[in-house]
């Protein structure tokens, strides 16, 4: 007779681990954020190929896996977890935009070009990027579900986590405006309306535009009424380019350029960097 084959230890920590990222591999790839208390916790741990013992001890009921699943979902989980932006590319398109035409700092016209373009290739990019990111669309999920979590424990510690994942984002956007500023000659227009409330007006509104856009997407073959919206929504609009050129806008861009136009504005006193 063989030697039997001794089940593998995996230390406490780890199972939780396995656990809470199968869980989201598999709520990510069936998109069953809605419906996340259907999980099946055998496909769990066999996913996640852990001892069931072991799932058992931490997680005496299926319920309590869930709750510690959804905090995981709305904070280490989130689509914060690899990086401090949800999408580095958009502030990468900003960069490459004035990095490539310096000699438009020089006036306040030029400077206006290049306000624009940015704001028009960075929105453009993160509004399709949220609407094709399943991680995303899980993020406003848990939001929309959050008051229909069971135990007001988890729903707390579901809510701090999604604020905090929403802080960093908000964070991040406020440094890119900094940065702005510093390179074209922004200003706010009042005091007493700050980067803050720009950028959590501008956030949401390229949010709300991307969760239309998903809902329009789902539904554009077999729904009377979509493929107008999906028009409104995603066909190009003529706006202003560098150079004096029209360019193609979104309207998320255009949107979005109205609420910079309301916060900010041009010093006229700027001096570019670099300039005597």
């Amino acid at each position: 007779m063989g030697v039997p084959v001794r089940p593998e230890r995996v230390p406490a920590e780890e199972v939780r681990q396995r656990m809470l990222e199968a869980g989201r591999e598999l709520v990510l790839r069936t998109g069953a954020a809605l419906t996340i208390e259907h999980l099946r916790l055998e496909e769990v741990i066999q996913r996640a190929r852990v001892p069931r013992s072991s799932v058992y001890r931490m997680w005496p009921y299926k319920e309590d896996y869930i709750d510690e699943l959804l905090c995981y979902l709305a904070g280490p989980g989130s689509w914060f977890n690899d990086s401090a932006v949800f999408d580095p590319e958009t502030f990468a398109v900003v960069d490459r935009v004035l990095a490539d035409n310096k000699h438009l700092l020089a006036t306040a016209d030029g400077r206006r070009a290049l306000l624009c373009e940015a704001i028009r290739l960075a929105t453009a990019r993160n509004y399709q990027a949220l609407s094709d990111s399943p991680a995303w669309r899980l993020h406003t999920a848990l939001v929309a579900t959050l008051g229909s979590t069971r135990s007001d424990e988890a729903r707390q510690k579901i809510a701090a986590a999604l604020e905090d994942a929403q802080s960093q984002s908000r964070s991040s956007m406020v440094t890119l405006y900094g940065y702005l500023a510093d390179v074209l000659g922004l200003r706010m227009r009042d005091a007493a309306r700050t980067p803050e409330h720009m950028i959590l007006a501008s956030g949401l509104l390229v949010q709300s535009l991307a969760l239309r856009n998903v809902q329009v997407q789902a539904t554009i073959t077999d729904t009377p009424g979509a493929a107008h919206v999906d028009g409104l929504l995603n066909a190009p609009l003529p706006g202003p380019g560098l150079n004096g050129e029209p360019a193609p806008w979104s309207l998320a861009a255009f949107a979005y350029l109205a609420i910079i136009d309301a916060f900010t504005e041009l010093d006229p006193d700027f001096v570019p960097p670099g300039n005597p």
